[in-house]
């Protein structure tokens, strides 16, 4: 009896560990999404990785060496504290990043960039509609590992509004889309701008 009892009470716990899941992969599939967007999705399942649902998917692809880690700090950027993403790229993207990094210093006589995000898991996703309502509701193109967000109010470690260098700061992220290296959009409610790396 009591084997039985401990049994449905193990049962049970799953049962309600599986309905805390915060997301039904399925379902966000399924979920159509803006058609600008659209292109960053379809950028973003051209590196051969799938949908990043968790911790444990995401140390798999790093220790296969399809996710690298991004330094904190690099030549013309600086990444803030991330609480909703992790530092870690496909290896097109870090070197993407860092090239229009690199970019920006020199057109702005050695200012720096801010990235206030990179990677998400599916669980960080969640975490982070807790807290940011406009945080997506389907799949974003950070699930996949390609994709980062570079503010447009916060340079060389200050949050400020600067137009000079916002305008330095575009104009390099349309040379990159010209080049067909990069999609990118201006976020407006989050300040920032939304960059899909090109396979």
């Amino acid at each position: 009896m009591k084997k039985i009892f401990l049994m449905l009470m193990l049962t049970g716990s799953a049962q309600f560990i599986m309905a805390q899941k915060c997301y039904n992969l399925d379902e966000l599939l399924r979920t159509k999404v803006h058609p600008v967007y659209e292109k960053h999705l379809q950028a973003s399942r051209k590196f051969n990785i799938k949908v990043l649902k968790d911790t444990k998917t995401l140390t798999k692809y790093k220790q296969n060496g399809k996710l690298s880690p991004v330094k904190s700090l690099g030549k013309g950027y600086r990444i803030q504290n991330l609480s909703h993403s992790k530092p870690v790229l496909v290896h097109e993207a870090k070197n993407t990043l860092k090239e229009i990094a690199k970019k920006f210093s020199a057109n702005s006589k050695g200012s720096t960039l801010t990235l206030t995000s990179m990677t998400r898991t599916l669980e960080d996703q969640c975490r982070l509609r807790k807290v940011n309502p406009n945080a997506s509701v389907g799949l974003s193109s950070h699930n996949y590992g390609n994709s980062f967000d570079i503010s447009y109010v916060r340079f060389n470690d200050r949050l400020a509004v600067n137009s000079r260098l916002d305008k330095i700061l575009e104009n390099v992220l349309k040379e990159f889309e010209k080049s067909g290296k990069i999609y990118f959009i201006k976020e407006r409610q989050q300040n920032c701008y939304h960059i899909t790396v090109r396979a």
